[in-house]
C-alpha cells in the first residue's frame, strides 16, 4: 500500500492528504417548508483553496451561514479534526475566519485601528501588549498593507480594503477561512494580487480556504478543486486542470 499520509503538491500548494480537516456529512436545513440544504456532505483539507459554485439558490449561503456558525444544521455531523462539534457548534467560531462581500471594518479608524478592534473582539487583548502588535504588523506585512497601517481605512484602495477584511479574518488563526465573493468590483489585476496573497498565505500557514464566487473563471485560475453544488447538495468534487472545460461540467450538473 502507499502511504497514505503524505502531501500532494499542486499548483504550489502542499494539500494534506492524511484525512480532510473538515468534514460535513449529511448536512439537512430547512426553514419552514422549505428545504434548503439536502443530504450534503463535503470534506474540506488543510492546504487546499475550494471553490464552492452553484447557481443562485442553490443553498451557498445558508451552507456558509453553518459554517461560520450563524445557522445550525437540522440534522447531519460536522467533524472538524474527526471531533463532531455539533454539542459545542460555538468552537466553529474559533476555528473559521470570514471574508464577506461587504467590508467589515470601520472606516473612521485607520488600517492598524481596525485590526486592534477585531483582535479585542477575538480575546486577543488577553496576550501581551507586543506580543499583539507583533502579531497585528506581522499579519499587515503579509498582506501588503503594513505601510498604509495608520491610513484611514475609508482612504485605502478597492483592493487594498480586500486585503483588510483578509487580515483581519486571520486574526485569531483560523484553521479554515471562507472568502465570500472576495473580489467583487476589482479589476484583473487586483484580482491576481489578492490571490498571489491569499495563495502564499495557504503554503505558509497550511490553512484551508473555501471561497464562494460567480466567477468561473476566477475559480479555475486560483482554486485548487471546485465543489460543483445543486439544489441543495453537493453534485461533485472537480479537481481544476488548466483545459479543462469548468462552464460545460458547471452547466451539465447544475441544469
Amino acid at each position: 500500500m502507499g502511504n497514505l499520509n503524505k502531501k500532494i503538491k499542486y499548483r504550489g500548494i502542499y494539500t494534506d492528504n492524511m484525512g480532510a480537516f473538515l468534514s460535513l456529512k449529511s448536512i439537512y436545513k430547512s426553514f419552514g417548508k422549505k428545504h434548503v440544504l439536502r443530504d450534503l456532505s463535503l470534506n474540506v483539507y488543510r492546504g487546499e483553496i475550494l471553490g464552492l459554485i452553484g447557481r443562485s439558490g442553490c443553498g451557498k449561503s445558508t451552507l456558509i451561514k453553518i459554517l461560520v456558525g450563524y445557522y445550525t444544521p437540522d440534522k447531519g455531523q460536522i467533524l472538524f479534526n474527526n471531533k463532531d462539534i455539533k454539542e459545542n457548534f460555538n468552537k466553529v467560531k474559533n476555528l473559521v475566519g470570514y471574508t464577506t462581500q461587504e467590508n467589515s471594518f470601520y472606516e473612521k479608524l485607520t488600517v492598524y485601528e481596525n485590526m486592534v478592534y477585531y483582535a479585542n473582539l477575538y480575546d486577543i487583548k488577553k496576550k501581551k501588549r507586543k506580543e499583539r502588535k507583533e502579531k497585528i504588523n506581522g499579519l499587515l506585512k503579509s498582506v501588503n498593507l503594513y505601510s498604509s497601517k495608520d491610513t484611514l481605512a475609508g482612504d485605502i484602495s478597492g483592493g487594498m480594503k480586500r486585503r483588510l477584511d483578509f487580515a483581519i479574518s486571520l486574526l485569531h488563526n483560523p484553521k479554515l477561512v471562507i472568502l465570500d465573493e472576495p473580489t467583487t468590483g476589482l479589476d484583473p489585476v487586483l484580482i491576481d494580487n489578492f490571490w498571489q496573497i491569499v495563495t502564499s498565505i495557504v503554503k505558509k500557514q497550511k490553512i484551508a480556504v473555501l471561497v464562494s464566487s460567480h466567477q468561473l473563471s476566477e475559480v479555475k485560475a486560483y482554486c485548487t478543486k471546485a465543489a460543483v453544488m445543486s439544489k441543495g447538495k453537493i453534485k461533485k468534487i472537480l479537481k481544476i486542470k488548466k483545459r479543462m472545460n469548468i462552464e460545460s461540467q458547471f452547466k451539465k450538473l447544475t441544469k
